[in-house]
């Protein structure tokens, strides 16, 4: 049973036993009643007044005009024990029911047997002070009990109030987003719509100004958003920095056109913060509810996927979920959904990149690159399932199979002689995953490789994550003799401070530091201070993205210690790399 079906049996049973009182005051009164009947009977009906009423003041009137006639009627024709004796007991119980949680019955209560006891001889006082002690006890407990069940409700009230508010913003929160979307089926689903907000860039300001202050501008931006789009429909915060605002309308297209409109025209609002000033970006995926007619969490992620494609773009911009975009979520989902079998399919595959000494053009060492045949998607690119392994944990085992993969290869390639150092990325979630450490220790242990032929590559964002615990099991990971290399150095935080604690070999400078180095002045400097920086504190240099012999030779200038890219090698299946190694050198070795 839900609350409010139990609510409603307690308003029925309560209003039952309040009109079965009245009902037994009322015989009691008529019976005893002669020449005044019909002022007892007004009794009965103000009170039945005063339960249906709803106006405070009056209920209050009608209530105690039924006491007054009571007492009045007693002194002007004196009542027996017993009507008073149902009189003491039930009065103050029907005003428990009109005003539970107060003290009224109990005033009440002492107010009628004050009245009545100077009214009895001698003969009924000691009946009285009896029936006055019962009146008085079941008055006592039962106002007790109906304040505390007052209370507990509020407490509920508020309970149930909070468990649907976000604790921040105030406004409704993801329990309340999905308590209501319950509502929308096939039946109505041509009249609702959703417009999923996602800020730009709010775990910097997290990051760099405070959580105080984040917390700060999100409410500003909170409130700002509903007073801009609340007549249009329901707003809630779904969590973190996104929002969505529900949309109920018979003309919905229209809609939201008009609320995605209101919206961008105040995209760049300034928010004014304690001596300091905010701009707040953001970028809307709208959904339509028709085009998940039988699935509200289909909705959800038609909507969220809307927003991940309007956020890639750039801060400000509206993405309508539409055909194009329901085949890229059909393909999405069966990525999502085939990783774990592609796995034990064996439809994934390694290839190698060769890393290259620029001093000798010698193949040094290679870095494992992932791919997926599927079989009826044909091949798929990493930048497209990696993501989507991410976000669902699966990169986890995943990244185990490409370590375990990667190793069994230079195993085998040691064991024919060949010590090539094969280096492996390893991204933000495997690092969150407590068993990292333990799962390469395990792998090498296994494989029985030389741990100074496995290279694990981490970025800057996985590191500025966790810089404590990424620099923790880099460092474990270094004392077992596995290097360890910075990938994509220079494109997002190149926080130099945990640079110098974190146990590095290499450092691998992006391809958008290689592109230009060679035309513009600015990007060679810019390459120039990082393999400066590097050699200074005793980091090998490599340079991503090579793909012409200009850049190469920038490279040879400026001390850059290796290099990969398309002018030497693309990926590579292992038994072409080892054929190009063998001819590397054999090349070498006639020269």
């Amino acid at each position: 049973m839900n609350d409010n079906s139990r609510i409603e049996w307690v308003t029925i049973i309560t209003g039952l036993a309040y009109l079965c009182s009245v009902a037994a005051i009322s015989y009691g009164l008529v019976i005893q009643a002669h020449s005044w009947s019909q002022l007892f009977l007004c009794i009965p009906i103000f009170l039945v007044v005063a339960l249906l009423i709803s106006d405070a003041r009056l209920k209050h009137i009608f209530a105690f005009s039924a006491v007054v006639l009571f007492l009045v009627g007693g002194l002007i024709e004196p009542l027996a024990v017993g009507v008073i004796r149902s009189g003491l007991i039930l009065i103050p119980l029907c005003y428990v029911v009109l005003f539970p949680g107060s003290l009224w019955p109990i005033a009440v209560a002492a107010t009628l047997v004050n009245s009545y006891l100077q009214q009895l001889t001698q003969v009924d006082i000691g009946v009285f002070i009896e029936i006055a002690s019962e009146a008085s006890a079941i008055t006592i407990f039962a106002t007790m009990m109906a304040y505390f069940y007052i209370e507990t409700r509020k407490q509920t009230r508020i309970y149930q109030q909070q468990s649907v508010t976000d604790f921040l913003t105030k406004l409704p929160n993801l329990n309340a987003f999905y308590d209501d979307i319950k509502m929308v089926d096939a039946d109505n689903a041509e009249r609702f719509g959703m417009l999923h907000i996602g800020l730009d860039g709010f775990k910097n300001i997290n990051d760099r100004l405070g959580y105080r202050y984040g917390d700060m501008l999100m409410i500003a931006f909170a409130e700002h958003i509903d007073r801009l789009v609340g007549e249009f429909g329901k707003l809630y915060r779904l969590g973190g920095d996104e929002f969505a605002l529900v949309v109920e309308s018979s003309e919905l297209k229209s809609t939201l056109i008009d609320a995605v409109n209101v919206l961008r025209q105040h995209e760049k609002t300034l928010f004014n913060m304690e001596n300091t000033s905010h701009r707040l970006g953001f970028s809307i995926g709208v959904a339509l509810a028709k085009d998940a007619p039988n699935s509200t969490e289909v909705w959800i992620k038609n909507a969220d996927f809307a927003l991940y494609k309007a956020l890639s773009q750039g801060s400000g911009f509206v993405c309508w979920f539409d055909e194009e975009l329901l085949n890229e979520t059909i393909r999405q989902h069966q990525i999502e959904t085939e990783i774990k079998a592609a796995l034990h399919n064996d439809q994934f595959v390694l290839y190698y990149q060769p890393k290259v000494s620029i001093a000798d053009a010698k193949i040094i060492g290679a870095e494992a690159l992932i791919r997926w045949k599927h079989p009826q998607l044909g091949s798929i690119s990493p930048a497209e399932f990696i993501p989507i392994a991410e976000k669902t944990a699966q990169i986890v085992p995943l990244g185990q199979w490409i370590l375990r993969q990667a190793c069994e290869q230079v195993k085998a390639w040691h064991d024919d002689g060949l010590d090539i150092c094969v280096s492996v990325n390893v991204s933000t979630v495997q690092f969150d995953d407590a068993d990292l450490f333990r799962a390469i220790c395990e792998i090498l242990r296994e494989v029985e490789i030389p741990s100074h032929l496995l290279q694990i590559e981490i970025t800057e964002s996985t590191l500025m994550k966790d810089p404590e615990g990424v620099t923790e099991i880099c460092g474990q990971l270094r004392s077992l003799g596995v290097s360890i290399a910075v990938d994509d150095f220079g494109v997002e935080y190149s926080c130099l401070k945990y640079l110098k604690h974190l146990p590095v070999d290499v450092l691998k400078i992006d391809k958008c530091f290689v592109n230009d180095c060679a035309i513009h002045e600015a990007d060679r400097i810019l390459f120039r201070t990082i393999v400066q920086m590097g050699h200074s504190l005793n980091i090998s240099v490599v340079a991503e993205g090579v793909e012409n012999e200009q850049q190469l030779e920038v490279l040879r200038q400026e001390g850059c210690d290796t290099y990969q890219g398309y002018l030497y090698s693309q990926p590579l299946e292992s038994s072409e790399f080892i054929s190009l190694f063998d001819i590397d050198n054999t090349d070498t070795s006639s020269g």
